[in-house]
């Protein structure tokens, strides 16, 4: 099947459209911040309607920046207010934003033919070990660039 690819910008109002209708709209990652979970060109994700008050710790969500820029970060934490800080699974930095700036919630992501639910038990886990880390994860960044750099001499 041929795929056709357009930038974010170019696709922007018809996916808000799209998904706010209640469709769905399946795209390719671009960018680094959610590695080692969504890998850049590599992966697609299915999105859909996501709903405020349904938005839930450990959900990747497609929002808008005050910027205007679209993102998939993951919610780290939902405040009292209902406001989400946010955070790219390769960060150690977070974000504020308003519930509204919420467009699509991810709900599967395909790599390489295979599809997993964001609801599965093996991907939660996974998640959820990974938010654990969030303390160490500058380190553990720092030892992983290490080693490829090691294993790139040798080759």
């Amino acid at each position: 099947m041929n795929k056709l690819e357009f930038s974010t910008s170019e696709i922007s109002a018809s996916l808000e459209e799209i998904v706010s209708a209640g469709g769905q709209m399946t795209i390719c990652v671009s960018g680094s911040s959610m590695s080692p979970f969504l890998i850049h060109g590599k992966d697609s994700v299915k999105l859909i309607k996501c709903r405020p008050q349904d938005l839930k710790k450990g959900e990747i969500l497609l929002f808008r920046r005050s910027t205007g820029e679209l993102v998939l970060h993951r919610v780290k934490q939902v405040l009292r207010d209902g406001s989400l800080i946010m955070n790219g699974d390769a960060q150690i930095w977070c974000e504020q934003i308003s519930p509204e700036q919420a467009i699509a919630a991810v709900v599967s992501i395909e790599r390489d033919g295979k599809i997993t639910a964001c609801t599965s038990h093996k991907y939660r886990t996974a998640v959820f070990l990974w938010q654990l880390m969030f303390p160490i994860r500058s380190l553990i960044f720092r030892v992983h660039n290490k080693l490829k750099r090691m294993r790139n001499k040798k080759d």
